[in-house]
């Protein structure tokens, strides 16, 4: 068997375990969740959003020499973001939750514009976050919520007549807190924070987000807020040390 042949059974491997981690957990929240659902009613919501993040760090694939990247937006305009789409479905009951967030971004640039060095790096990530939530019942507006955030990246980069491309996909657990206490009766302040990677496959992932959700009624709420996302991640093929960091507001929809 070739090396790149027990490379990739290897990678098949992983794939195949971090699927049934996934489909364990989501079972096991499901459950929870199930057990409430005879004793009280579960909310579902669903949220897209428009996560208008700057783009900063620097990249590097296979041996070539990191290239920076500052998408230096402005926020009205997104300078240099070709694409987005997100959204997040959550669903809780009394104690237990789930979460679950895609979010896609398509991001170009072009650096030292004008000299024989010009580069235009090129970006297109997919995160994927599933994860349960626990209200401890002696705590009032606290949860604690852990889970599994996928990130797959697609990075090309055309410079001095090359163009180098590497695809990285990677899991990471994490483990962290939510703060939602009410400040009126309609608006809400939502702190969360949570750490990842540990190593296992990304060096470090760090999230942290502060939101204001108004609640029209029992259906809708407006949502605003600021996150930031830090992730460094190294292995043969990629040097991935990126943070996204910007205003985030969506629309709250509960059935």
């Amino acid at each position: 068997m070739t090396k790149f042949s027990i490379l990739n059974s290897a990678n098949n491997l992983a794939c195949l375990c971090r699927l049934l981690i996934i489909i364990a957990a989501t079972a096991l929240w499901h459950s929870s969740l199930e057990a409430e659902d005879r004793q009280q009613s579960i909310q579902y919501e669903i949220t897209p959003y428009l996560w208008a993040a700057s783009i900063n760090g620097s990249t590097a694939i296979s041996g070539e020499p990191e290239t920076p990247i500052d998408s230096d937006y402005s926020f009205f305009s997104l300078d240099n973001l070709s694409g987005v789409a997100s959204a997040t479905f959550t669903a809780r009951g009394q104690q237990w939750g789930f979460l679950f967030d895609f979010l896609y971004v398509e991001y170009q640039d072009t650096i030292f514009e004008g000299t024989p060095f010009q580069a235009t790096p090129k970006l297109n990530g997919r995160i994927l976050e599933f994860a349960g939530t626990y209200k401890p019942a002696s705590v009032n507006d606290f949860e604690i919520i852990a889970g599994l955030r996928r990130q797959d990246i697609d990075f090309e980069l055309a410079i001095l007549n090359r163009t180098p491309q590497a695809s990285v996909g990677w899991t990471d657990p994490f483990v962290g807190v939510i703060y939602t206490p009410a400040l009126t009766n309609k608006l809400y302040l939502g702190l969360r924070g949570d750490v990842g990677g540990f190593g296992i496959e990304s060096d470090l992932a760090v999230n942290a987000e502060a939101m204001l959700r108004y609640q029209f009624g029992d259906t809708f709420s407006f949502k605003f807020g600021y996150r930031y996302l830090k992730v460094k991640f190294d292995d043969s093929s990629l040097i991935y040390d990126i943070s996204l960091d910007g205003f985030l507001f969506g629309l709250g929809i509960r059935f």
